[in-house]
């Protein structure tokens, strides 16, 4: 998981694609919920949770199901109790003891740090070690940690803190006694898993800021640690005699290029110098050049593996049997995205050894060979908003991650392997901070407002987001929401910060032309009535206002944070606005009551119509409350039956025909009710 590599006084960016774990260190969009004043309350009783054999409706429930989209990799391991995930960023444990057939994810891990390494016993399941990292209070300072679970991930404890020189690294012996993490300014050597430590402090050369972040800066080595040095001597050092009392820092190999990563069987030895991969088999006296990338890119991620020696670039995998004598060249499982971490599952009953790729923003990959790839991924992406799009014999479910769009048929009947694989757009951009908005008049058409630097695209696809249009390119503002006007499907509004401040623009033919309209409400958050298209409600941590002129002009209607809206299709002058708890007006806004309270898990992140039964609604909990819902127009609530993985949702959606409510999850992808 290459980040940046920092030289001398300012930061030295690695050449590779560009995507920021940072962002996936944070769940964005989540609305921060201040106060809960300036509409009159109502007491209610306390939901009631459902009998749990029904589903919402009262029928027999299947419970909520797992739909992918199966789009996460990691750092992988082996243990006695099968295959483990780390996520990187937010961290998070996933398991699988089928082979990755099915994964559970464990929490509990700082949700700020980014995991650098992970180990798992091979012969106790419950132990596993992780090293993490996170900027510190200064440029130049890092808060590293290593982190321990002897229970299988179900609770994780400190071992060592490093601070201000971080922890870039780990690696251990085969048993995980001997472990060693590397640091700014020292080698850290524990001898019995990581409860005492002795610190080798650095003699290679070092300036500035500089720090080893990124993969296989580690190894080791039967008793001795051998890494890669950054600015000013990119070099190969070892540190001989670790677990010893007097270990002693020695060069290796220095080439004229950049040593980068580093990687042995315990008796050869690789590096990667830019498009070269240079090797030894006399621990390091003597190197020679095992392979030359054909069109000049920088190789990178040198494993072993199966008795095999892997290279690759963002788009190939370089396989050498012979070391490095004679290669063959494939494609990696995901265009652009190259490999994140590679090991051998073993054999088992029925089931012959496999080589398994990760692919950091793809998932998990079992190499079949001649029959190609198959992807095994976990589901563990931030599904920040879903849609569903089209009518009911081609409908489509579209949803937007923390840096991608994924779409996928709808899924009906029993959900198999292949259909948690949901297609991406990896190639075409990087479709960061997205939303996403479908009217109810256009059903077949979805828009997408997407971050593009300090600016924002707006984006449209008719085919269900199998394929993106511009609509508008480039237009000042960080994004915050789009709207699509139920009553006139060919007006739209985006709501962006400016360095002005906040704006909204609004387009009248479906993206043609826009104008921009200047406003001090920077909304999260559209609803607009659904026989009058120049009414428009909107609402942030600020509180609802309504537009009566299509958004030109606002009237304040409360002043509580709101984060969702919801108005009725069906007459009733109703309107629900979920934040801090959920309110309803039954006056077409004039009044509202408080139908649900706040709390730490009623942080209201969506609010749903059924499209038929215009009695029910459904609401999410962004903070962990899953998934409520009304039978009474809104006017009471309760949660909805079946255990979500995770009870964090960020976003809803339904199909046309009511059957299937879809659950957009903040780390575990999305998941699927089925209502009748």
């Amino acid at each position: 998981m290459n980040l940046y590599t920092f030289g001398g006084s300012c930061a030295k960016i690695s050449r590779m694609k560009l995507r920021s774990i940072t962002k996936r260190m944070f769940v964005l969009g989540l609305l921060t919920v201040l106060g809960t004043t300036g509409a009159t309350s109502v007491a209610t009783a306390e939901p009631q949770q459902p009998p749990a054999d029904v589903n919402a409706t009262g029928l027999p429930r299947g419970g909520w199901e797992p739909v992918g989209p199966n789009s996460i990799g990691g750092l992988l391991a082996v243990s006695p109790a099968g295959l483990a995930m780390m996520q990187p960023g937010p961290p998070a444990l996933w398991l699988s003891s089928d082979r990755g057939a099915s994964w559970s994810a464990r929490r509990g891990l700082p949700v700020d740090t980014s995991i650098q390494g992970f180990f798992a016993d091979p012969v106790n399941p419950d132990r596993m070690l992780a090293v993490g990292n996170k900027p510190g209070y200064q440029i130049g300072e890092w808060q590293g940690l290593l982190l321990r679970t002897t229970d299988r991930g179900q609770t994780w404890e400190t071992l060592r803190e490093w601070y201000p020189d971080g922890a870039f690294g780990m690696a251990t012996d085969p048993t995980g006694r001997v472990v060693v993490v590397q640091n700014l300014d020292s080698l850290s050597v524990s001898t019995d898993g990581g409860v005492n430590w002795n610190d080798v402090p650095r003699t290679w050369p070092r300036e500035g800021i500089a720090a080893p972040v990124g993969a296989l800066k580690l190894t080791m080595v039967g008793d001795d640690a051998y890494f890669t040095t950054v600015y000013p001597e990119y070099a190969l050092w070892v540190v001989r005699g670790v677990s010893t009392k007097e270990p002693k820092a020695e060069l290796v190999y220095r080439t004229n290029g950049e040593v980068n990563q580093v990687a042995s069987d315990g008796k050869r030895f690789v590096v990667t110098v830019g498009p070269e991969l240079h090797g030894s088999t006399d621990g390091g006296k003597t190197w020679t050049v095992l392979r030359r990338e054909p069109g000049g890119q920088t190789l990178r991620e040198p494993r072993f593996v199966g008795g095999r020696l892997y290279v690759s670039t963002y788009n190939d995998i370089d396989v050498s049997t012979d070391f490095g004598r004679t290669w063959t060249r494939k494609p990696v499982p995901a265009a652009g995205e190259g490999v994140s971490d590679m090991i051998e599952l073993p054999a088992a009953p029925g089931k012959p050894a496999t080589t398994l790729i990760s692919a950091l923003y793809r998932g998990v990959y079992e190499d079949g060979g001649k029959s190609g790839y198959r992807q095994i991924g976990v589901p563990g992406e931030s599904i920040r908003d879903l849609v569903t799009s089209g009518n009911i014999l081609r409908e489509s479910v579209v949803a937007a991650g923390v840096q991608e769009i994924y779409n996928t048929p709808l899924p009906r009947g029993k959900i198999a392997a292949a259909d948690r694989a949901w297609q991406s757009h990896p190639t075409d951009r990087l479709h960061e901070d997205a939303r996403l908005s479908v009217s109810p008049g256009r059903p077949d058409v979805v828009w997408q407002v997407t971050r593009n630097g300090f600016a924002l695209d707006v984006l449209r696809s008719g085919d269900g987001g199998r394929s993106w249009q511009f609509a508008a390119k480039a237009k000042e503002g960080l994004p915050r929401t789009i709207f699509a006007h139920p009553a006139d499907p060919d007006r739209l509004l985006v709501s962006a910060f400016a360095p002005s401040g906040y704006v909204l623009y609004r387009s009248d033919n479906a993206g043609k032309t826009w104008e921009k309209l200047t406003t001090d409400i920077g909304f999260i958050a559209f609803a607009g009535d659904p026989w009058n298209a120049n009414r428009v409600w909107g609402g942030d941590s600020g509180g609802l206002s309504r537009s009566d002129d299509g958004g030109r002009t606002w009237t304040h209607v409360s002043d509580e944070p709101v984060s969702s809206i919801s108005v009725s299709r069906w007459g009733g002058g109703r309107v629900l606005a979920g934040g801090a708890g959920i309110l309803l007006s039954e006056d077409n806004g004039r009044t509202f009551r408080r139908v649900l309270d706040g709390g730490d898990s009623r942080e209201i992140s969506r609010i749903l119509p059924h499209p038929f039964d215009f009695r029910v609604r459904f609401a999410s909990s962004s903070t962990g409350g899953g998934v409520l819902r009304s039978t009474d127009f809104g006017r009471t609530w309760s949660p909805m039956p079946g255990a979500l993985p995770d009870a964090r949702v960020l976003s809803l959606a339904i199909s046309a025909d009511g059957r299937y409510l879809f659950a957009g999850t903040a780390q575990s992808g999305a998941y699927r009710l089925t209502l009748y």
